[in-house]
């Protein structure tokens, strides 16, 4: 697979992302509180687990697609923005890459746990309601712990790789600016069991993947990556498609 290929491709996935990351913040924010459960209850064991006896279907299409598809979209993501960026702080890229990979499965195994592990809590909780609610809170703090590790580093490695993009002009040094953002939120999030926080920081996460995508994938569609050195001057996006397009 060219460079090329492989940042169109990470870009795509990271439009993807955004759109799995986005369905499963509606659905845990906006569906399932419409259905009779909040965010504080889903840490309540006998309310989370007599909901998901009646909606197991719901909370599979919430978590499958959103909480464990997005964070492997994220992934694909971040091995092409490292691609794109390694030729202007290659070790720099490499802890920011390392950092990011170790967020996202944090975030997928969370997400795993919380589908599958309180999953199976559902038909011991019809017989045995002390029990499943000690396991539950075991099952679930397991997951929390993970998706804490998660938030905190991907945090880290959107911060390590903002930092990078902010020596660069163009729409990336904007990126660079953003990252820097949604890293700080994410790391607060991951330290902070705070709903406002999390409800903060999960949607600049959205808008981090879908716009760094969308870079990615605009760049690379035009067929003229941006060349040269992070504070030589560059052309933004928008001079590389226009120029991309004259071409004969």
């Amino acid at each position: 697979m060219t460079m090329q290929n492989l940042r169109r491709l990470g870009g795509g996935t990271g439009i993807l992302a955004g759109l799995a990351a986005a369905w499963h913040l509606l659905g845990v924010a906006v569906i399932m509180p419409s259905a009779r459960l909040s965010l504080s209850a889903q840490d309540s064991p006998h309310k989370y687990l007599v909901f998901a006896h009646r909606h197991q279907d719901m909370i599979s299409w919430i978590n499958l697609p959103g909480g464990i598809l997005a964070p492997l979209l994220g992934l694909i993501l971040l091995l092409a923005l490292a691609d794109r960026l390694r030729e202007h702080a290659p070790d720099w890229t490499q802890i920011g890459l390392a950092l990011g990979v170790v967020g996202i499965i944090g975030f997928a195994v969370g997400a795993f746990i919380k589908q599958f592990g309180l999953g199976s809590l559902v038909q011991f909780h019809v017989t045995n309601k002390t029990g499943a609610a000690i396991a539950f809170y075991a099952v679930n703090g397991t997951a929390n712990a993970f998706l804490s590790l998660g938030g905190v580093g991907l945090g880290l490695g959107v911060l390590v790789i903002g930092s990078i993009m902010l020596k660069m002009n163009g729409y990336y040094g904007m990126i660079g600016s953003f990252s820097i953002i949604t890293g700080v939120a994410q790391i607060l999030s991951g330290l902070t069991p705070h709903r406002t926080v999390y409800l903060i920081a999960s949607v600049l996460t959205i808008a981090w993947f879908a716009g760094t995508g969308a870079a990615l994938w605009m760049e690379a569609a035009s067929g003229a990556a941006q060349k040269g050195r992070a504070r030589e001057p560059r052309e933004d996006i928008s001079m590389v498609m226009r120029h991309g397009a004259q071409a004969p």
